[in-house]
């Protein structure tokens, strides 16, 4: 099973809502890469999808 699957139904009313993973996965918006990471390859290689980072490593992204 998906964990999409296992999410608990949303209102009828609800806003539809888009996971911004979703959103990257297909190429819409970029993938965020952390600031700490300075070497321009390893940024590249996570803007491409080639590494995922946990969204524990990721920081605050308002920052």
């Amino acid at each position: 099973m998906t964990a999409s699957l296992d999410l608990p139904p949303t209102p009828d009313g609800a806003d539809p809502v888009i996971v911004p993973g979703l959103l990257s996965g297909l190429g819409i918006t970029p993938r965020p890469v952390p600031r700490w990471i300075t070497d321009p390859d390893t940024r590249e290689a996570i803007a491409l999808g080639f590494i995922t980072i946990d969204d524990a490593f990721m920081g605050d992204r308002n920052a």
